[in-house]
């Protein structure tokens, strides 16, 4: 984003024409939360499989529902009898390494774009609000079969970015749009191949993405000029964020009520 100091009608004034352009940049977070997330999957993931190994089932113990179940996946019913922990640590878990490779190298991508444009604080929030949004979602709606995996998460993360480009649309002029138009058609393939692959959990991606969305919102940055212009070496200026967590403290809550709501009427219908 460019833009030109007022003209006025004093003589000693420049012309239009030779009146240097002041340009401003966004301020950007280094990532660094993306890569903790990966090396706990990795982590979680090389514990499942030496356990399998150690207990008679080769290389497969990530595939393993017994296995699954001992780590911490979701199961809808064990979830109502009151392990909610289920919730979240099944975000770490993943079943074989196909799917440990498609979601990390998605976390790669996403994760790193997401963190440096909400900050560290805000992208953790976004990664484990929209990820237990998308587990309560298939808590609340899914069969009661055994799941796992960072999807949900990493879907919140693409709606996040979703609610950025767009609040931020004419910020960023056509670049930022064909952004958001790429964003929405990620979102919307993946969706698909979720309702045509068998054993995809789609619910969990449909409540990331949800969550991620409003997330996203909330939490967007708010871009303002600098209350002291200090420029950096090439004469541009870092525009200042005036959104904070603390803030943003009573929608969070609002958040944090729907999720225990859903919480409450899964353990409700399983319970039944």
């Amino acid at each position: 984003m460019r833009i030109e100091p007022p003209a006025n009608s004093q003589a000693s004034q420049p012309p239009p024409a030779q009146m240097a352009q002041v340009g401003f940049r966004i301020p950007m977070a280094k990532p660094r939360w993306t890569f903790i997330l990966l090396g706990i999957n990795i982590a979680v993931f090389l514990a499942m499989t030496l356990f399998g190994a150690l207990n008679g089932l080769g290389l497969n113990g990530s595939q393993d529902t017994r296995v699954l179940v001992l780590f911490g996946a979701m199961q809808n019913q064990l979830i109502a009898q009151g392990a909610y922990h289920r919730l979240l640590t099944s975000m770490f878990l993943h079943i074989g390494l196909i799917h440990l490779l498609f979601n990390s190298y998605a976390l790669y991508i996403v994760g790193q774009d997401v963190e440096r444009l909400y900050g560290s604080a805000r992208f953790l929030l976004i990664y484990f609000l929209a990820g237990l949004g998308g587990s309560l979602a298939s808590f609340v709606l899914g069969a009661g079969g055994v799941s796992a995996g960072a999807s949900g998460a990493i879907f919140g993360l693409i709606g996040a970015s979703i609610a950025y480009f767009y609040l931020h649309r004419e910020t960023f002029g056509q670049r930022g749009q064909a952004q958001l138009r790429s964003l929405l058609m990620l979102a919307g393939v993946n969706l698909v191949l979720g309702f045509t692959v068998p054993g995809i959990n789609n619910l969990a991606h449909m409540g990331g993405l949800a969550f991620g969305l409003l997330l996203g919102w909330i939490l967007a940055p708010k871009y303002q000029a600098p209350s002291v212009f200090t420029p950096t070496a090439d004469g541009a200026f870092t525009l200042q964020d005036s959104t904070t967590v603390g803030r943003r403290l009573p929608h969070l809550l609002a958040v944090t009520v729907i999720l225990a709501v859903l919480a409450w009427v899964g353990t409700m219908h399983w319970r039944g």
